[in-house]
């Protein structure tokens, strides 16, 4: 068990925490601009990705609504239990629990970590989780960090800014029409997408180099068992239910089992919901997810 573990993580999860460390060292060593990079992949790199993916998807469309459900399911499970773990805690800081516990990186780490485990068809399903997770973290995800202080119609107008929304209607409507996107224009997306998951791990390796961490920020290993622990039992007692099996089952438990994503800081940070605390609990799960996700990868093989 213990040599299965390390060779796991060995061959899958470290290479993605070693472009991730390359991102971490660069930003210490230069005058990087994080946010110029998370802007090209939040405009360009992801709804590529998203698109690519979803647009060469072949998988049913009950697979597709089990995705659906799966997600959101997850998503409301880990919020809630993240909204009773801070009952204790003020207004704005139960908002940052709470997007903390059910926002997840599906992005930067779920996709390359899937490729690495479970090949080309794992990514096409990681792909269609994170574009699911990504359109409710920019709906329900800016709802619930705006119950801190901002008005709730103005961050919702914002969502419907989010570029992955677009790319994900407009994949999953060209996929099921059949209808042929000119090869100039596939192969210009199919570049970008190419290049989107490299920079997504680069650019956490950036923001973890300026996460803050204190001893004002203990009551995030709430936040950390919620997002490391229920999160991934709540999967694998959904897929149970559903019946869901295979590939399908390995994604969606390995996409419930990342960490806090660096998005629900930006989030955190918008709209004033105690934003360090998110940071902080970004940097604890990402650092202990190196363990916990090679543990879930041994049990789904």
């Amino acid at each position: 068990m213990f040599f299965e573990l390390v060779q796991v993580f060995v061959n899958t999860v470290l290479p993605v925490f070693l472009v991730a460390g390359a991102g971490y060292v660069l930003a210490r060593l230069t005058a990087l601009d994080g946010r110029t990079l998370g802007r090209v992949i939040f405009n360009l790199g992801s709804p590529s990705l998203v698109f690519r993916s979803l647009y060469t998807m072949d998988i049913s469309t009950t697979v597709l609504q089990q995705f659906l459900f799966l997600v959101l399911a997850v998503y409301v499970i880990t919020g809630l239990a993240g909204w009773l773990a801070g009952g204790d805690q003020p207004r704005p800081r139960r908002a940052a629990l709470t997007i903390a516990s059910a926002v997840s990186n599906n992005g930067n780490m779920g996709l390359p970590i899937s490729l690495f485990a479970l090949g080309e068809a794992g990514l096409v399903m990681a792909t269609v989780y994170y574009a699911v997770s990504a359109l409710l973290t920019n709906t329900l995800g800016v709802f619930v960090a705006s119950s801190g202080s901002a008005p709730v119609g103005k961050a919702l107008g914002q969502s419907l800014r989010t570029p992955v929304l677009y790319a994900t209607i407009l994949g999953i409507t060209l996929n099921r029409l059949a209808v042929p996107v000119p090869d100039p224009l596939y192969r210009a997306v199919d570049l970008l997408a190419g290049a989107a998951v490299p920079m997504m791990l680069v650019l956490l390796g950036i923001q973890l180099s300026v996460t803050p961490f204190n001893r004002e920020q203990t009551v995030v290993w709430r936040t950390l068992a919620i997002r490391l622990g229920v999160s991934p039992l709540a999967a694998v007692a959904l897929c149970q239910w559903l019946g869901i099996s295979g590939v399908e089952r390995q994604v969606m438990i390995l996409q419930a089992s990342m960490p806090t994503a660096v998005v629900a800081t930006v989030l955190a940070t918008e709209f004033a919901a105690a934003p360090r605390l998110v940071a902080a609990a970004v940097l604890v799960s990402t650092l202990v997810s190196m363990v916990t996700i090679s543990v879930v990868l041994v049990l789904l093989g």
